[in-house]
């Protein structure tokens, strides 16, 4: 007969013992009830025992809840359930993966399946508890992660042995000792939403099979940051790093990669009592300063979330760490004491720096007088950030606002970021002007178009035509109206064909973000685009093995946005084919521009440029997909755009020779570090 719950045999008569919640313990002489059930029938014990348990769990619910009225375990104390409960089972798997490694028959794919069913197990344990089961929307979603009607049965079977057996409910000791390491209640509440995280962590941990058979793990990368670092004398110096993503932290713990401060930030974070408190006044160093330890837990959730990439991590970094600079060297080191006159200062001070700051690495350890010093060389009107960095710069602060309130932190309610945003007075359309077809027919006019004397002298005359991006990007940038990174950025794969209709693929890659979610699209290709040679030319790139449709525009020594390349190469044509260019506000983004007015002219509807441009529709069905019927109806509206290329005639494809020979790039530079580090000739 199974185990009588609460309950045991002493001597020849039951027991009953339940553990006291820890918050009661203060009103009580003992940590546990004990009370003899006075039968040596088990039956009757069993029954015993149940009722004793029911009027127990009543009991100390009522009890905490006159005892605390906020018995609800907070958000940081679910975050420590949940990273708790994670590592364990990690850990867990990492030992039974280490064992199965050992047998001459392992099977890692065999295992990977395994685990990804038993994640699916833990997913639906934590949503519907014992009402769980696999139903045909769940059963599709197991398909398109790639498990068979096998596993899927596998899933269901598991499921229901699981709730037959009770083990869909956790053993309530071990909840409780999650409970009692976050400081909070044993409430039926806290429970149940222990239990429910506690599945969660457990579905995430064996959804995590790249760790286990692949070799993938995030933190070896950490290690080998910090092992090398390690053997490298820090510069010591009060203030931390603002712009490069690698030296990011703060002189006084550059042994410590930026992702291991990050996750020490998020664990300090996560390890504050539920209660508000206000930081130890006593901040001796910079990068202990709030602002820049609550920055950097904020900057790791949103990492973890997917919800920030490097780039925007790196511009967020770079605000906490100046307005914190600010902050410490006038002494204010408890956010509670944060007021509206410390933003305005930190306005001020963005007003009165040179608009190239953050550029420079010296601007990383410039004190704000210093930095204010740069900037007093400069005629008044020249001084200061530009108004739409300065926003994004408040946006970051914004959120930081918003992240310490959910913390539990005590705020002052004057604070408001938005009332320093600066105003900008012209519509967006002005802000950039298009390029009309008088000028647009001038640039493709221009002889790295019509042929060059050499890929170093591309706008003087000559035979070559030299197929690079200076060629295709250009002629992509006006007949699709992409961004220069969308562009630039394209990867081979991006670019395909289907039902007869070639088409570029806008989407997240290894080498440049989008700008937001609908700036993910297809955009098909004009048929000037093919006549000249784009899909020959993507081709031979892919045959070389480059991933990049335009490699001559990646430097190794360099982590500048490709689009930067093509404007520096591109910038003298400009001002060749339109001479007044800087006067009209004419540059490659004028393209995009070019496009838009060009289709509004032709009447296209504003649904159809929308997805040309990426632009979000008003509702979902004004979203389009990829299907032969929408990439025919984009192209019939692309051919309305006028064919400023149809004098240039199609050429063989030619690349650069250090393209084909897949030599590095000749602009790129010896980094600054291995400069250093190089022995005398």
């Amino acid at each position: 007969m199974p185990a009588i719950v609460h309950a045991y045999r002493r001597g020849a008569t039951y027991t009953w013992r339940r553990r006291i919640p820890q918050p009661l313990c203060r009103f009580c002489k003992g940590e546990a009830l004990i009370v003899s059930l006075g039968t040596r029938d088990p039956r009757r014990a069993r029954f015993l025992a149940g009722q004793l348990t029911a009027h127990s769990d009543d009991m100390f619910q009522r009890a905490m809840a006159n005892a605390d009225p906020d018995i609800v375990m907070s958000r940081r104390q679910l975050d420590g359930v949940f990273r708790e409960s994670l590592l364990a089972h990690l850990d867990k798997l990492d030992r039974v993966a280490a064992a199965e490694r050992a047998d001459p028959n392992f099977d890692p794919d065999d295992s990977r399946r395994c685990d990804h069913r038993m994640g699916w197990v833990f997913r639906l344990l934590a949503g519907r508890g014992a009402a769980a089961f696999v139903d045909d929307g769940t059963a599709a979603k197991m398909a398109e992660q790639g498990l068979s009607r096998e596993d899927v049965a596998e899933v269901s079977a598991t499921l229901a042995a699981m709730i037959a057996q009770g083990a869909h409910r956790m053993p309530q000791q071990r909840l409780e000792a999650l409970l009692i390491n976050q400081e909070a209640p044993a409430t039926s509440v806290n429970l149940s939403l222990a239990q429910e995280v506690t599945f969660r962590a457990m579905a995430t941990a064996a959804f995590a099979t790249e760790r286990r058979y692949d070799g993938a793990r995030i933190e070896d990368e950490a290690k080998l940051d910090a092992i090398v670092l390690g053997e490298v004398t820090a510069i010591t110096h009060p203030f931390a790093p603002l712009t490069d993503a690698a030296a990011s932290q703060s002189p006084t713990t550059a042994s410590k990669p930026v992702p291991q401060q990050a996750e020490e930030a998020a664990d300090r974070a996560s390890d504050r009592p539920s209660s508000p408190r206000k930081p130890s006044p006593r901040v001796e160093t910079l990068e202990n300063h709030p602002v820049i330890e609550f920055g950097e837990a904020m900057i790791a959730a949103r990492a973890r979330d997917e919800d920030w990439d490097t780039k925007t991590q790196v511009q967020a970094r770079q605000i906490f760490t100046l307005f914190a600079k600010l902050l410490f060297e006038n002494n204010l080191v408890d956010v509670a004491d944060l007021r509206q006159s410390h933003f305005a200062d930190l306005v001020g001070l963005l007003r009165a720096v040179s608009p190239s700051y953050g550029k420079s690495p010296k601007d990383q350890y410039r004190t704000t007088a210093e930095l204010r010093a740069v900037g007093a060389k400069l005629a008044p009107e020249a001084r200061g950030i530009l108004g739409a960095t300065l926003n994004r710069h408040l946006t970051f602060l914004g959120q930081l606002l918003t992240y310490l309130k959910a913390q539990g932190l005590p705020l002052d309610p004057g604070i408001s970021v938005a009332l320093l945003r600066a105003k900008t007075k012209n519509r967006a359309r002005n802000k950039r002007a298009a390029l009309t077809n008088e000028d647009v027919g001038a640039i493709f006019r221009l002889t790295c178009f019509t042929g060059c004397k050499s890929w170093r002298q591309p706008f003087e005359p000559g035979p070559d035509t030299i197929h690079r991006a200076l060629y295709f990007a250009i002629i992509l940038l006006y007949y699709t109206g992409a961004r220069r990174e969308e562009i630039c950025g394209l990867h081979v794969d991006d670019v395909g064909e289907l039902d007869g209709v070639a088409y570029i693929d806008i989407r997240r890659n290894q080498t440049r973000r989008v700008k937001n979610d609908q700036s993910v699209r297809y955009i098909a290709l004009h048929p000037e685009i093919l006549r000249l040679g784009f899909l020959d030319y993507v081709q031979a790139i892919k045959n070389l093995g480059y991933s990049l449709v335009f490699p001559d525009l990646k430097s190794p020594s360099s982590r500048a946005p490709l689009g930067d390349r093509l404007y520096d190469e591109f910038l003298e044509g400009m001002k060749i084919a339109i001479p007044d260019a800087a006067v009209r506000k004419k540059v490659i983004h004028s393209f995009r521009h070019a496009l838009g007015n060009n289709l509004k002219q032709a009447r296209v509807h504003t649904e159809i440029r929308a997805d040309i441009l990426g632009h979000g529709g008003k509702g979902e069905t004004d979203e389009r997909y990829c299907d032969p019927i929408a990439l025919r109806s984009m192209l019939a509206d692309l051919i309305k755009l006028p064919a400023v290329t149809a004098h240039l005639d199609a050429q063989p494809i030619r690349l650069l020779g250090w393209v084909s020979n897949k030599k590095p790039a000749p602009f790129a530079r010896q980094s600054k570090r291995a400069a250093k580090g190089a022995s005398p000739r």
